[in-house]
């Protein structure tokens, strides 16, 4: 049997850790995809559809090299929400994404864990000025997409089934 070596780094930030994706974030993931919120980020999804997507997390770090990270509370270890890279066929470039859990919203916990994982993607993995894309009635993301800084570069009349603007991000001080 072969392992995987690679392991997902933790970072953490004054409130938050973003660790690896874990077997029990599933009942917290699944609740996630079973709500409205999920989707403007690939939902609805069922147990099955949850439980594939974790695993898609985990591999996407094997795949590629980088990828998303569960936001956890650190004293609870708690998942809050993901945040992170995607690339995915037919993609421009390497996505910066986020969704946090319902019970999470309106704390900052998106931003606090967008901006490190910002940070550590242009430190360590070569993402610098990433992009973001968001579906125009995602009106909390653009605004936290606006938050951190990312300006509105383009918006595709149909990407993948609906319309979708594409936010730059600003490169990070060196």
């Amino acid at each position: 049997m072969t392992t995987m070596t690679d392991t997902i780094p933790v970072v953490d930030t004054d409130r938050l850790r973003l660790r690896a994706p874990r077997l029990a974030d599933l009942p917290a993931l699944t609740d996630f995809f079973a709500s409205p919120q999920s989707h403007t980020v690939g939902g609805p999804r069922d147990d099955l559809g949850s439980a594939m997507s974790l695993n898609a997390t985990i591999g996407h770090w094997a795949v590629h090299g980088f990828g998303s990270w569960h936001i956890a509370d650190p004293e609870t270890d708690a998942y809050l929400g993901r945040t992170g890279f995607i690339m995915a066929p037919g993609w421009e470039e390497p996505e910066l994404g986020w969704a946090v859990a319902q019970a999470s919203q309106g704390k900052g916990i998106a931003q606090e864990a967008t901006l490190a994982a910002r940070r550590y993607g242009a430190t360590h993995l070569g993402l610098d000025a990433v992009i973001s894309y968001i579906r125009p009635s995602n009106t909390r993301s653009i605004a936290l997409a606006e938050r951190l800084g990312a300006t509105l570069e383009k918006t595709h009349d149909h990407w993948r089934g609906a319309p979708c603007h594409v936010f730059r991000h600003p490169k990070e001080a060196a």
